[in-house]
């Protein structure tokens, strides 16, 4: 059986042990679905495939190994409606001889739904990529499809004043990419760029009512390009930047939209992140999220701070609230099951409750708030990397999630 304590020196070699401990839980599976083992002695089996499979994993991530995972199935968003997704999520070392180094990854969806409107399709992707003993880090986010939404307008009146209908379904090209590099400068301390691009084109013919009475859309439908450039400020003492257990983020983000950079409008915006992990016990996490989004100058709806989808007060359609400034508060409780030898299962759960505020401006939030709670399925996929499936509720919508690592 191949040593977890030993890198091996090769790909190749690291290869030929993951194979050894594959082909010997395969060998355990084989035995187990022999009808004729005794209930003790496949209890014994169990517990021993059930350590293989955990030494498997170990061994992936100490090895610096990549994997690969494809999943599919149907979910429910309130922005998508009833859809079809099928990713992959890919992780890898960018330098296996360095066992420090955390894990970078590559996460995609191609989404086809069929919502109130005609059907439409969608990509979605997440990387998270790390280098030079995680000095350089590099975080981007794609959104980009042809799809109908629902547009209520800007303000939290606008959100409010209407169910979503006929009257507020818009068909339109959309594309939004966010990216940051930021490079080690002192102990967990980052700087570094930041690029932020929006495209959105609505369909003319099928703009609803709610849009033309909308002050903002009138102004800037015609102008369907934003884009930005700034800077990020972070500190950042997670163990694990996709599924933390313990430790802090900070982060502070500023962009600039100019015309010079190929942008329709000129405007600015701002987010203050801050998100803290307090371990209970082994495999258990009070996450706590808090962010702080702002916005000056020419800002169209399309790039206007907003909440909800499935990272923000998931429950709350993406895109009903909207305005010049949005803050919310969101905690999550993580559990993830054991085995009776008290070692973490695959499985786990997520229970959360947030609230949250949008205003014109920054004085004036919290003068109306927004809630959203919600429970999730957690599979652990990849060895400390999640498939997450959850179930958002707030006052006005429902959403059915279904991605790759957490939300925050």
């Amino acid at each position: 059986m191949p040593s977890l304590s030993e890198l091996q020196p090769s790909i190749e070699a690291a290869k030929q042990g993951l194979a050894q401990l594959e082909a010997d839980i395969e060998a355990l599976e084989r035995r187990l679905d022999d009808a004729s083992v005794l209930n003790d002695e496949r209890r014994q089996l169990e517990q021993q495939l059930t350590h293989l499979q955990q030494q498997r994993k170990r061994y992936i991530e100490h090895q610096g190994l990549s994997m690969l995972s494809l999943v599919g199935g149907p979910a429910y968003t309130p922005e998508l409606g009833t859809l079809l997704a099928i990713g992959g999520l890919y992780s890898f070392s960018t330098d296996r001889l360095t066992p420090e180094l955390q894990r970078s990854s590559v996460g995609a969806f191609f989404l086809v739904n069929q919502g109130e409107g005609d059907t439409g399709f969608a990509v979605r992707s997440k990387q998270n990529l790390f280098f030079d003993h995680n000095r350089i880090r590099f975080t981007g986010e794609l959104r980009a499809g042809v799809q109908s939404s629902h547009f209520w307008g800007v303000g939290y009146q606008a959100g409010e004043r209407q169910d979503a209908s006929d009257q507020t379904l818009m068909k339109a090209t959309n594309l939004d990419y966010r990216a940051n590099l930021s490079y080690k400068i002192a102990d967990d301390l980052y700087l570094g760029p930041a690029f932020a691009l929006h495209y959105y084109r609505p369909d003319e013919q099928s703009i609803p009512a709610s849009a033309w009475e909308d002050d903002n859309f009138q102004s800037y439908y015609q102008q369907p390009l934003s884009v930005g450039i700034g800077a990020t400020l972070q500190y950042d003492s997670r163990d694990v930047a996709v599924n933390a257990w313990r430790g802090q983020y900070l982060n502070l983000e500023l962009l600039a939209y100019r015309d010079g950079l190929g942008s329709d409008l000129e405007f600015e915006k701002g987010l203050l992140d801050y998100r803290y992990y307090w371990p209970l016990a082994k495999g258990r996490v009070l996450a706590f999220y808090n962010a702080l989004q702002w916005s000056g100058g020419d800002v169209p709806y399309y790039a206007l701070p907003q909440l909800g989808g499935m990272r923000s007060m998931r429950g709350i359609y993406l895109g009903r609230y909207r305005d010049n400034n949005t803050v919310e508060h969101t905690t999550e409780y993580r559990h993830t099951f054991r085995y009776r030898d008290g070692s973490l299962t695959n499985h786990g759960m997520v229970l959360w409750a947030g609230l949250g505020s949008i205003a014109h401006h920054t004085g004036d939030l919290y003068q109306d708030t927004l809630y959203s709670y919600g429970i999730g399925y957690r599979y652990e996929l990849q060895p400390r990397m999640n498939v997450r499936v959850d179930l958002g509720v707030s006052d006005n919508d429902t959403g059915f999630y279904f991605n790759f690592t957490e939300a925050f």
